[in-house]
């Protein structure tokens, strides 16, 4: 399958090196060759694929998507520029061709607006990084288009991603859902003085996340009793942090610094086993 990637960032630059792991001829589209290879590089570098990249070819005209069977978007999250860009592709790929988001925001309605052929654009949310995390959150439009349907979904199963196609999208779909609810409490506690970020992320990585590996949050309710999680539920609830923003990411961003490069290289390799480890687990 030949596929274009439009826009080579953290999520493009990883979604093409999958591709073409699997067997995929892709073209990776971006402004800058130069850069783009670089990330194509560092991607390879991560899950040790440099192999792969004999079947990329780099290019910075979206011209050459033309003879794609399907082209995957993942340029900056602003949707005139996603609108844009998928109604400059409708002169450039033939009209059966899937058109598909990496959007983590917009729903296939929206994206197409403005299209003479709107029911063969698709959304494939992917959790970062996609050379590790075979999942993707599937939205299709209420009216897809089969055969254009049937191209996308046969590209997630070759790069051997698990579909999970959602029956009634939310913004942001599931995984940020529940990311930004973790987050918007974790930075409350801290925000309040209940304890540090430190501790937060200790309790969450010995506490709370070999748990959910194991079973996930609902799943967990079952194992742990209802009647508890109940009892539990009518002292917590009531106190958790309700405000539709996260005042801490805006105030108090210095004092969640990037790590250094030693540390964010610690975090990559971590990472990693901690992928490889909940891959095994979800096998048995």
């Amino acid at each position: 399958m030949r596929v274009a990637v439009i826009g080579t960032g953290t999520m493009g630059a990883r979604v093409a090196l999958r591709s073409a792991q699997y067997g995929c001829e892709v073209i990776a589209i971006a402004r800058d060759r130069e850069r783009t290879r670089r990330r194509l590089e560092a991607a390879a570098d991560e899950v040790d694929a440099r192999a792969a990249l004999a079947h990329v070819t780099i290019a910075d005209d979206h011209a050459a998507a033309s003879g794609a069977a399907m082209v995957y978007e993942a340029i900056p999250e602003r949707l005139a520029e996603k609108q844009h860009l998928f109604a400059e592709l409708e002169s450039i790929v033939d009209a059966r061709v899937p058109l598909v988001s990496g959007t983590s925001t917009f729903f296939p309605e929206q994206l197409a607006s403005s299209m003479k052929f709107p029911a063969r654009v698709f959304v494939a949310h992917f959790v970062h990084p996609v050379t590790m995390v075979p999942l993707a959150e599937i939205v299709a439009p209420a009216d897809a288009d089969a055969q254009a349907l049937a191209v996308f979904e046969r590209w997630i199963e070759t790069i051997a991603l698990e579909a999970l196609r959602l029956p009634a999208p939310l913004p942001g779909f599931i995984i940020n859902r529940l990311q930004f609810a973790l987050l918007r409490e974790a930075l409350h506690i801290v925000e309040r003085g209940g304890a540090t970020a430190e501790q937060v992320d200790r309790i969450m990585r010995l506490g709370l996340a070999p748990r959910w590996t194991a079973t996930g949050p609902i799943a967990s309710v079952a194992l742990g009793g209802p009647a508890t999680f109940a009892d539990v539920a009518r002292s917590v609830v009531p106190t958790l942090d309700a405000r539709g923003e996260i005042p801490f990411l805006a105030g108090r961003r210095a004092e969640l610094a990037e790590p250094d490069p030693p540390a964010r290289a610690r975090a990559a390799a971590a990472r990693k086993k901690a992928y490889a480890f909940a891959r095994s687990l979800a096998r048995e």
